[in-house]
């Protein structure tokens, strides 16, 4: 199926539908951490502690855990494109909700929804992509979906903040819809119709976890996970309790996002000649800026040096 689909596109064709996933990955991906760079101001509007307002990260996060095996294994043999189609107006939806709510529980609905769409949507989409193209073309084609969520990390959180402090933390999205808007449009466009081949079955994810290998990666990992993201949440309201100017917010925010797209890059090469070892070292250097940040907040210059050891690390 992967080489007929292939064969009846164009390589224009090609390219422009894996983009249209790409820009879908980055527009979930910058509406999921969107209130990063703007939880102190959703924590006002609503009147709700910073704590409270937090739940706007773990609320999706919750979701997308559901979604993301429950999209394989209740799609069944629907129409992938119609499915990506459905996760891109889900993810529109929640962005819109969110410009518009009066209550922090109608709010924390409209992030329900991103979670949703964002789940799926990565379950879905990247088999989609490698199905666009050539067998010797799929490495790159999922790349490139990955590469939505890269440019999410850098400039996403970013530009909420931006957009934030120019207009208001409804602004930013308002800017996340219009991206969303744009990606649905896209996949409208270039998605063909791609028929599923099969279905996953709940006992494929059985015989996973039944490897000893499979369970310790995913013990590892959801530690891990939650560790950053239980602190990533609250990174702005801790470098504004550090003094660190607003207007450098943004900036630092940025630096973060890049240095952490540099670091992954150089740690492939680690990655190839030594797996334990660099794994090891990267949740010590994680470790670090976790234990200090909150005791060094009266060194802003200190807090800057740990948030990117962070950035490297993670």
């Amino acid at each position: 199926m992967q080489h007929l689909i292939a064969r009846e596109l164009s390589p224009a064709r090609q390219r422009l539908a894996v983009l249209s996933l790409a820009l879908g990955s980055f527009a979930s991906v910058t509406t999921e951490f969107l209130p990063v760079g703007i939880l102190p101001d959703i924590s006002r509007t609503f009147s709700v502690t910073p704590g409270t307002a937090g739940l706007t990260m773990t609320v999706p996060g919750m979701m997308a855990a559901l979604s993301a095996p429950g999209v394989m294994l209740f799609s069944g043999r629907t129409d992938r494109r119609r499915i990506i189609l459905w996760l891109s107006l889900i993810l529109l939806a929640g962005c819109l909700i969110a410009t518009l709510a009066p209550t922090f529980a109608v709010m924390l609905l409209s992030r329900a929804l991103v979670g949703i769409s964002l789940g799926a949507f990565w379950a879905m989409g990247l088999s989609v992509a490698v199905e666009l193209v050539a067998k010797q073309k799929a490495h790159t084609a999922a790349a490139a979906v990955f590469a939505g969520v890269t440019a999410a990390m850098i400039l996403g959180v970013p530009m909420g903040s931006l957009v934030a402090e120019y207009s208001s933390w409804r602004g930013a999205f308002v800017a996340a819809a219009i991206i969303a808007i744009a990606a649905l449009l896209m996949q409208w466009r270039m998605l063909p119709t791609i028929p599923a081949e099969s279905h996953v079955r709940f006992t494929d994810f059985k015989a996973f976890v039944r490897l000893p290998e499979a369970r310790k990666s995913i013990v590892m990992i959801a530690a891990v996970f939650a560790a950053h993201f239980a602190s990533y949440t609250y990174l702005t309201p801790l470098i504004h309790e550090a003094g660190i100017p607003s207007a450098a917010v943004t900036v630092l925010l940025l630096a973060y996002g890049a240095i952490g797209f540099a670091s992954n890059l150089v740690a492939s090469r680690f990655l190839e000649n030594n797996l334990k070892a660099t794994l090891f070292v990267s949740k010590i250097s994680l470790a670090i800026p976790f234990l200090l940040l909150p005791v060094l907040l009266i060194f802003p210059k200190f807090e800057t040096v740990l948030i990117l050891l962070w950035a490297i690390a993670w």
